[in-house]
């Protein structure tokens, strides 16, 4: 979607913004209801990214299509909440960040942000921390009172996830372009200084293309390497964020989620034929111990294997179940399955989008 188109749209509908209904006011309660959001991506240059919701087993696809009029964009690229009822959604194609209320109307958008990347939001709710590959590579600091970009701090080449951490935005770069010659893949995590969006160091992980979805608990972040596709197999590796201590695990990354003092992750990894071999690990803060499968998420572990290419993985503050998409084929509709901490699954659904990747849960308690 043209982002003049959305602004235009935003312009026209500015009165009822003002007076628009309470699930839409960030800082109205939430509904009672939990329903899970899921972005699907799309295909990069299709401009076919999607929005389900799934609430009681039952769901609703194009969802922002559906209440706005019009496309969400091309591809999105994350989604967290920047508030208790307000999503805030990085369009990577669109090179824009749009903001959703729960009942999924458009609140407004941040845009020229280019190749906007993944998100993060301040422990007060007052900014919103995006990556973008533009520029060599940066951070944005985005006022969610005004949603205007107030700074930005240059990091590493094509910089991916994104925490914030006791004042601090923590970057994890990648060098994803080292094979057209321009540099080298890169191993560094960026840590800004939030306030005065500043690199003050970097803390050098060891590990090759820090790509793909990170977690935090506690002081500990949680990012998987990709390594170089060639001499540099791909691995996982947990940084202390305090001390800047970090330690490498053999297995790979691409999905990472925490809850409870653990982090849950999913990784495809390639043997010497190229066919992609899915693993898991569960990885305790405690004593940073890692553990073959999914722990208390058996029936997740044996639908790894009925899935054909894992893309997301979310789960629920609330309660701790555990959902993750399947891209299947990159081209086809996914789908999204939910397992609880019991063993147990609890549903399977085929959602009208192609890669959904990207979730948050709104309302509920």
């Amino acid at each position: 979607m043209k982002t003049s188109k959305l602004l235009l749209l935003l312009l026209a509908g500015a009165p009822l913004l003002t007076t628009s209904c309470s699930d839409d006011d960030p800082s109205a309660p939430p509904a009672s209801k939990e329903r899970l959001v899921v972005v699907c991506e799309g295909v990069m240059g299709m401009n076919n990214s999607t929005v389900a919701v799934i609430s009681d087993s039952v769901v609703t696809d194009n969802w922002f299509e559906i209440v706005n009029g019009t496309e969400l964009g091309d591809t999105g690229n994350d989604i967290v909440m920047a508030g208790d009822t307000m999503m805030a959604i990085a369009v990577n194609g669109s090179n824009l960040i749009q903001y959703v209320g729960s009942s999924g109307r458009a609140i407004a958008a941040t845009e020229d942000i280019p190749n906007v990347r993944r998100l993060a939001v301040s422990s007060d709710g007052k900014y919103l921390f995006a990556t973008s590959y533009a520029k060599d590579g940066y951070v944005a600091k985005i006022d969610l009172a005004t949603y205007s970009i107030v700074d930005t701090c240059n990091v590493g080449y094509e910089p991916e996830g994104v925490v914030y951490h006791n004042g601090r935005v923590f970057v994890c770069n990648t060098g994803g372009y080292a094979y057209l010659g321009e540099h080298g893949y890169e191993s560094t995590i960026s840590v800004v200084d939030a306030a005065t969006m500043t690199e003050v160091k970097r803390i050098d992980t060891g590990c090759l293309n820090l790509y793909g979805q990170v977690s935090k608990s506690g002081d500990y972040l949680c990012v998987g390497a990709g390594g170089d596709y060639y001499m540099e197999p791909a691995a996982t590796v947990v940084v202390n964020m305090e001390s800047g201590e970090c330690k490498k695990y053999d297995f790979a990354t691409s999905l990472s989620v925490a809850y409870d003092g653990k982090f849950y992750t999913i990784g495809t990894a390639y043997d010497s034929n190229w066919t992609p071999v899915v693993g898991s690990h569960v990885i305790s803060t405690s004593d940073l111990t890692a553990t073959e499968g999914l722990g208390e998420y058996t029936a997740a572990e044996s639908a790894l294997d009925e899935m054909k290419t894992p893309y997301g993985a979310y789960v629920s503050s609330a309660n701790g179940d555990l959902y993750v998409g399947d891209a299947r084929d990159y081209v086809s509709n996914g789908f999204v399955y939910a397992f609880g901490r019991d063993g147990s699954a609890k549903g399977k659904w085929e959602v009208k989008g192609v890669n959904p990747g990207h979730f948050v849960m709104v309302g509920g308690k």
